[in-house]
């Protein structure tokens, strides 16, 4: 099956479905028609809806009444790419070298969600699905899913399930966001005025409706293997700067972070301009946790830039798709059994540990169909998503596809 999977998601990446970039309008609807093909040619009723921003494909194979629904989320859509970004090879072209697939979307998000397109489509062949199957597959993950609350709230029926499966990763500020310098945070007197030298944010009231981290939590974290070289090497950078009483994992995922993503300002471009520059932007992203409300963060942060520039700076505020934060409870029969299935899988116990990364989807999953979520990464830590180089380690696709196998069989 690794052929197959090879050669499917080699045609899959090669349609440029860059969400963040208009001009890429044929790559998307490409995209789709690839995805919507390879369903209807395995037995898949398929949903094609348009009016939400770039369509969203939703598939389903029912086996039966008797049989529990698992609705699969996933992504078409990708991070723009260029070879002159420092890529070793075509982006766009699926390349493997030392044990591992490189491509844009071979992570986030085409790769890991084909993993159970075919192993689902493999076990209808064979008569062993154990559930029904409805994959839902938007096309603006990237692009922050501005529609898609307005498309659950919709189409509550067409989705209805009794449990979801997420594979989808987060590996930029999702997972370092909070923990890691950010030289930006050094070039701005403002910026710097973000966070305090115990590295809390010093926005007056921000951590009012934080929750109080548990003994429970605490020690789950304290389960979770943290090498720091090991930390060091995959994210690039050559310290770790956390709370106090906090390690790397509570940190990222259990305290909010805010993080300066862009600044623009002055002559970037070759050779010197003698300037004075008039205008400067930043795009500063809030990673929130449960309970935190997000326009009542938006204020307190308008307050505080208020209050922090000098009376000669005129300035705009702007606020892009705030979303809430959710904490799921992963005490129920779905997960035990994906926990079963991972260890089995993977030959190694299975640890559970909360991440800062955000998937809009998870939250409106939580909110609006109200249904349990299993959230399982098949990705390699060092994947480099988001970057140059993304990689998938053909050992986890192995693995992947024993998991998906294991958790989908009857």
């Amino acid at each position: 099956m690794n052929m197959k999977y090879e050669e499917l998601l080699s045609q899959w990446i090669s349609h440029k479905s860059i969400s963040t970039n208009k001009k890429y309008k044929d790559q998307i609807e490409g995209a789709v028609d690839w995805l919507k093909q390879l369903f209807h040619s395995n037995g898949f009723e398929v949903d094609v809806v348009e009016g939400f921003d770039n369509p969203i494909v939703v598939a389903s194979f029912m086996l039966s009444k008797k049989a529990k629904t698992c609705l699969i989320y996933g992504h078409y859509d990708v991070q723009p790419a260029d070879i002159d970004e420092g890529w070793d090879s075509d982006p766009f072209t699926l390349t493997q070298r030392d044990e591992r697939l490189y491509a844009r979307g071979v992570i986030d998000n085409k790769g890991q969600v084909l993993l159970h397109i075919l192993t689902i489509i493999d076990l209808i062949k064979k008569k062993k699905l154990k559930y029904n199957v409805k994959f839902m597959i938007e096309g603006n993950e990237e692009t922050g899913s501005p529609q898609l609350p307005g498309f659950i709230m919709t189409n509550k029926e067409l989705l209805g399930a009794d449990f979801a499966l997420i594979s989808d990763s987060d590996l930029h500020s999702g997972l370092f966001g909070g923990a890691v310098p950010n030289a930006i945070h050094e070039l701005s007197v403002f910026i710097e005025k973000i966070y305090d030298k115990d590295n809390k944010i010093a926005i007056n009231k921000f951590y009012d409706d934080v929750d109080k981290i548990t003994k429970f939590e605490k020690n789950q974290h304290k389960e979770v293997p943290f090498e720091i070289e090991e930390y060091k090497r995959i994210s690039g950078t050559k310290a770790l700067l956390v709370e106090k009483n906090n390690n790397f994992y509570t940190q990222v995922s259990l305290r909010p972070a805010i993080i300066v993503s862009g600044i623009t300002a002055g002559h970037s471009g070759e050779g010197y301009k003698n300037i004075v520059p008039r205008k400067a932007s930043a795009k500063i992203n809030f990673r929130l946790v449960k309970h935190q409300e997000p326009h009542r963060i938006a204020e307190l942060f308008e307050a505080f830039v208020a209050q922090s520039l000098p009376k000669y700076v005129s300035y705009e505020f702007d606020v892009d798709d705030p979303y809430e934060g959710v904490k799921l409870n992963p005490d129920n029969v779905y997960v035990k059994r994906a926990r079963k299935a991972l260890e089995e899988s993977y030959s190694a116990t299975c640890l559970f540990k909360y991440c800062g990364g955000g998937l809009p989807i998870v939250t409106l999953i939580d909110e609006v169909l109200k249904i349990p979520q299993v959230v399982a990464p098949l990705a390699n830590e060092d994947c480099a998503m988001h970057g140059a180089n993304e990689n998938f380690d053909l050992g986890f696709v192995h693995k992947g596809m024993k998991f998906s196998k294991s958790f989908f069989s009857k």
